[in-house]
């Protein structure tokens, strides 16, 4: 309930001191209803204005008082106008609980080799990791992409539609230098869950484990990444008995072990499920984005209305309801 009422819109005043004038106001209409009264007000006096009335040409007296009603209001909305209100609408803070999720993609070239069941190494991770995005609506989840050097693809986020999108458009052309830095690309995705708040950080590795290149192995990246309290989940891509180049499930287990997590095979959708189990069971923790406001300014919407209730008083005291003591 709290909650609800935090998000109903509201009205700023960013000069809220011309509601000074409303008293002002309040109290020049008291003083003229009251000279009204007494007869002083100006007027010109027409003769037989009995006759006149007899013929039906007075108004009622609702009618009579709509000028002065229309110009009244009318001040008050031109005050309002100058005070120059905003409308302030909090955008609805995004709660959820989730984990803190970097996916590492190798994009080197022994990903191209076809060894996944009639696709590429780096097809199948791109499939692997696009199911994960799409299982975990409740994870921020960011992305690195890496061969002989490695950047940040995508921060994390809670928007997984352009997530997959990047993922699905991910081929081994971003990155121009050649080899695989395992290691290095640990380190970016630590560097990246480093300032996150939340309790469960998770690095999940897609790569066939041949790592030939980078200035730190992987292993002791992993253990840095121990250090800071991130889990690494290896997923090995490949067929450990390929002529060219085999995976090296070795590598993958030693990192996942050293980091928390656990090695599963991206091509084996048991091993994959049990690895999803494994990550969905970690604790999770609150997140939520930033709370932003929108302003709208109001000085044009009440002071366009503020000069039509003025000329259509106007229009009225000099012809309908003309008057005539």
């Amino acid at each position: 309930m709290q909650e609800w009422i935090s998000h109903i819109p509201r009205i700023e005043l960013e000069e809220p001191l011309w509601l000074l004038l409303l008293p002002l106001l309040a109290l020049a209409a008291w003083w003229m209803r009251r000279q009204e009264q007494k007869g002083r007000v100006a007027a010109v006096t027409f003769p037989d204005v009995e006759r006149l009335r007899h013929e039906g040409l007075e108004a009622p007296l609702l009618l009579r008082r709509l000028p002065e009603w229309l110009r009244w209001t009318a001040l008050v909305l031109g005050v309002a106008a100058m005070t120059r209100p905003q409308l302030v609408v909090k955008q609805t803070v995004a709660h959820s609980r989730g984990i803190d999720v970097i996916l590492a993609l190798d994009i080197s070239e022994s990903m191209q080799l076809k060894d996944a069941g009639g696709r590429s190494r780096l097809d199948a991770v791109k499939s692997v990791a696009r199911e994960f995005v799409t299982r975990h609506s409740n994870d921020r989840i960011g992305v690195v992409v890496f061969k002989g050097k490695g950047y940040t693809l995508s921060p994390l986020t809670l928007d997984h539609r352009v997530t997959g999108m990047l993922i699905d458009n991910v081929s081994p052309d971003v990155i121009r230098d050649e080899g695989t830095a395992v290691g290095t690309a640990v380190l970016i995705a630590v560097n990246r869950l480093r300032a996150s708040q939340s309790d469960q950080k998770v690095i999940i590795l897609f790569s066939d484990g041949v790592s030939n290149a980078g200035e730190i192995d992987p292993v002791t990246a992993a253990s840095f990444a121990a250090a800071q309290g991130i889990r690494i989940y290896t997923a090995g891509a490949g067929s450990a008995s390929s002529a060219s180049s085999a995976l090296d499930e070795g590598e993958l287990r030693r990192v996942a072990l050293t980091a928390g997590g656990r090695y599963f095979r991206a091509g084996t959708s048991a091993s994959l499920a049990e690895a999803f189990e494994s990550i969905d069971r970690l604790e999770k923790s609150e997140l939520t984005s930033p709370v932003t406001s929108n302003k709208s300014g109001m000085f044009v919407q009440l002071l366009l209305p503020a000069l039509f209730l003025l000329l259509f008083e106007a229009m009225l005291s000099n012809t309908r309801l003309l008057r005539v003591p």
